[in-house]
């Protein structure tokens, strides 16, 4: 089947499609992005939430890894970092949308997600993460991945695009360049599905997030 449509680079997503197409384009390609999912006032208040929490000092230098090989490396990844703990009702509605998307894609893809987590990240101006898979090393723990992203006026030179590979062995052009809009949604098969963030012109804020299965 042909590349679904990417954003960026001058294209613009569909606006307004439904979740069930979001996950049945994930089930046909291993990754899906559309716009409209995130409404814009929830994706403008989490905005602001994520901004104060900058100002507070709360977020804490992204690492890569886990357990013992957990570590914090300016060459693999630039950005911090916050996680969600539903404490607020903008949280709520974000995880109420997530549960609505793990149990389409449960339904769809028969994987058994079982939960979800998320976090604020924000990279500032240079800031990157180079390509990478989202499992962590000897653990099943991340299946599927979620991103949506908070600023609303996002452009092409601002830098800071996803770039996203069909396969690990998929080291050619990518298969998508998706610029970091607000309120733009992408999903990915964390297992298969290898993407890089280029560096950031200009401070990007965004959530990233995962759906695990029972267990992990």
């Amino acid at each position: 089947m042909s590349a679904p449509s990417a954003p960026g680079e001058g294209e613009e997503a569909e606006a307004g499609p439904s979740l069930e197409a979001l996950v049945e384009r994930l089930a046909d390609e291993g990754f899906a992005m559309a716009d409209g999912i995130v409404p814009a006032d929830l994706a403008s208040a989490l905005s602001g939430e994520l901004h104060g929490h900058i100002a507070a000092g709360r977020l804490a230098v992204a690492g890569v890894g886990r357990d013992e090989a957990f570590r914090r490396d300016g060459e693999i990844r630039r950005a911090a970092i916050l996680w969600l703990d539903g404490s607020s009702e903008t949280q709520q509605k974000l995880l109420a949308l997530a549960e609505a998307l793990r149990l389409l894609i449960n339904r769809r893809l028969f994987l058994g997600l079982f939960d979800f987590e998320c976090n604020y990240i924000a990279y500032p101006v240079g800031g990157f993460y180079g390509r990478h898979l989202d499992r962590l090393q000897g653990a099943k723990n991340r299946v599927v991945s979620f991103v949506t992203y908070l600023d609303a006026d996002w452009g092409e030179a601002d830098g800071g695009a996803l770039r996203i590979w069909r396969s690990p062995d998929d080291h050619g052009e990518p298969a998508a360049t998706v610029l970091p809009k607000g309120g733009r949604v992408v999903l990915m098969l964390s297992e298969e599905i290898p993407h890089e963030v280029l560096p950031a012109h200009r401070p990007r804020h965004a959530i990233a997030g995962w759906w695990r299965i029972n267990g992990a």
